[in-house]
């Protein structure tokens, strides 16, 4: 059995995936990317009997972070987020892009910025955080046991744009390549946003696998593995 139990949430005005990630032996929960309504966030941990212990941000985009300040309020808990991304709400005019290219508008600060390998401890569960810049400087993958978050580096098929501050084609092409492709085929890939599925019905499985994406994705099949 995993270590950890894994709650989907498709949450906020873009439909982005919260995960709620709970050691089954200790109870501590990690949140990561709380895309917005607060509420449920909270009932979801509530129904686990879970104890939150940190919010976990891929990266620094308004719609993977709207509901960041108030659930660090409600939950006494720190926001972490990579360096590279946490000057996008230290830096106002980066903040004024974003909330015009997103149009939406938050209020977020990150208490502890991680590395590259870092290693974070989840009750008995271990996070790794994997540096995959391209969709945004600061761009990060988190990996427990054989489960990967993706945030918007990887989705079903896709990537994530790459047109907005801060995004490069040929940066995530490369962190595909040198920071995931040499994992398991087997890792299940649970992105930020799933485009090919109804998010009504409640996520109980990764929607893909490495290997499948190895086999399927045209940013890996025909940029990486066919040049």
């Amino acid at each position: 059995m995993d270590a950890i139990k894994i709650i989907a949430l498709p949450l906020g005005p873009f439909q982005v995936f919260t995960y709620i990630l709970a050691c089954r032996k200790t109870g501590d929960c990690a949140i990561i990317d709380p895309a917005g309504d607060p509420t449920a966030i909270v009932a979801a941990l509530a129904r686990e009997k879970g104890t939150p212990r940190m919010i976990l941000n891929t990266h620094g985009h308004p719609d993977h972070v709207l509901a960041n300040a108030a659930l660090k309020e409600e939950l006494d808990v720190l926001v972490w987020m990579h360096a590279e991304d946490s000057g996008l709400y230290t830096d106002a005019p980066g903040v004024t892009e974003l909330e015009q290219q997103t149009g939406l508008t938050v209020d977020t600060t990150a208490d502890h910025m991680f590395s590259d390998e870092e290693r974070i401890v989840l009750g008995e569960a271990e996070i790794r955080v994997l540096h995959t810049p391209g969709h945004t400087p600061g761009s990060c993958c988190f990996l427990v046991d054989d489960h990967l978050f993706t945030g918007d580096t990887l989705f079903v098929g896709d990537v994530g744009r790459t047109d907005l501050k801060g995004g490069s084609l040929e940066q995530l092409i490369h962190s595909i390549e040198t920071k995931l492709l040499d994992l398991p085929d087997n890792t299940c890939i649970w992105p930020g946003h799933d485009y090919n599925i109804d998010t009504s019905i409640p996520r109980v499985e990764a929607p893909t696998t490495l290997g499948k994406e190895k086999q399927e994705n045209p940013y890996i099949t025909d940029f990486i593995l066919d040049p």
